[in-house]
């Protein structure tokens, strides 16, 4: 818990040097007018919780963290060669250390969603505490973080683990939808300027980049095949490899298919809209489900009830990771073909 207590104690003082005035006690730190600040300061605090779930998993934190009250008082059974130990919170205290860690970042952020539900603008009293108020935001971090230790394991436990998979589920998921949404963006831009510009510089370093990423994208397979393989095993690891490299093929041939490049729409630049420069409530939201999806990312996506035996696998990391990649096929064909398939709706 020190390490808790210091690093966010040194958290609160720092909010205050991205801001114009000394911070004191009475009047709380200096409100961040600009909204890049802002932002950052809330990166910061996600970072710091991260830094602290790290320090979770430093060797000899059982022994601390086992003298708080109830945190270990039901011990916990793990099951290695089929005989039944009392490992005394010495192989999952860990991960229980993490949940609680992130339940008190996501449990924050996602008050802050609520709270900042519909504002539209920065004169809203809402936009203030949005942007001001860091000494009693971080002492309220510290208060949830210290007083989630002492809550009950049991039913606690299994609910945020199921409340983790699906907040990290939806991280995800917001992640992809991003990063297609970046790759038509990053195209769209260089077209357009090899459109009006100097159409030989534009397409030659188009056609650079796409070759370049094809061919980190063949050695990357290679090497799958290379580390992750035997030619005598490995049988599942060489059809996800085969099956998701096919998979690669077959976007790539229908990206470029006449029909899919005739209807593909063009957009248009947007005006900014007055106002707030960001949704403060999505942006909320969004830190909150990064919250739970380091956490499972940290632990596993493993339960800390779970069995030592199971606890060893790294099969549910595999298949995040695999889901993750056919969602995000699935959504960049879902744009390919959207245009044909919707031909009433404006793409653009």
């Amino acid at each position: 818990m020190g390490a808790v207590l210091g690093v966010f104690s040194l958290a609160s003082w720092v909010p205050c040097l991205c801001g114009g005035a000394s911070c004191l006690l009475c009047s709380c730190c200096p409100n961040s007018k600009n909204s890049t600040v802002t932002r950052l300061i809330y990166a910061f605090i996600l970072f710091l919780g991260t830094i602290v779930c790290c320090i979770m998993f430093h060797e000899g934190m059982e022994t601390q963290l086992k003298k708080i009250p109830g945190f270990c008082d039901e011990g916990l059974k793990t099951k290695v060669a089929d005989t039944i130990m009392d490992k005394d919170c010495d192989v999952l205290v860990r991960y229980k250390a993490v949940y609680r860690i992130n339940f008190a970042l996501a449990v924050f952020f996602f008050a802050f969603f609520l709270l900042m539900l519909k504002v539209k603008t920065s004169k809203d009293p809402r936009a203030a505490i949005h942007n001001g108020f860091w000494f009693f935001k971080i002492a309220a971090i510290v208060g949830i973080m210290v007083g989630s230790f002492y809550i009950p394991g049991g039913h606690f436990t299994t609910a945020w683990f199921f409340i983790g998979m699906v907040g990290a589920a939806f991280f995800i998921l917001i992640q992809l939808v991003l990063l297609v949404d970046f790759a038509h963006s990053w195209n769209e831009s260089w077209v357009n300027r090899m459109e009006e510009g100097n159409p030989r510089c534009w397409y030659a370093a188009l056609l650079s980049v796409t070759s370049m990423f094809y061919i980190l994208s063949i050695i990357s397979v290679v090497l799958l095949y290379t580390y992750y393989t035997k030619p005598d095993g490995c049988t599942e690891n060489k059809f996800f490899i085969s099956f998701n490299l096919i998979l690669c093929i077959v976007v790539s041939i229908m990206s470029i298919h006449p029909k899919i490049q005739d209807g593909r729409p063009r957009r248009a630049v947007d005006n900014e809209r007055e106002g707030v420069q960001y949704n403060y409530s999505i942006f909320h939201l969004m830190l909150c489900s990064a919250s739970l999806y380091i956490m499972m990312t940290l632990t596993n996506w493993y339960s800390p009830d779970a069995n030592f035996q199971t606890m060893t696998s790294k099969w549910p990391a595999v298949w995040v990771k695999i889901s993750s990649s056919w969602v995000c096929l699935l959504l960049y064909v879902w744009t390919l073909v959207a245009p044909l398939v919707l031909t009433g709706r404006d793409f653009s």
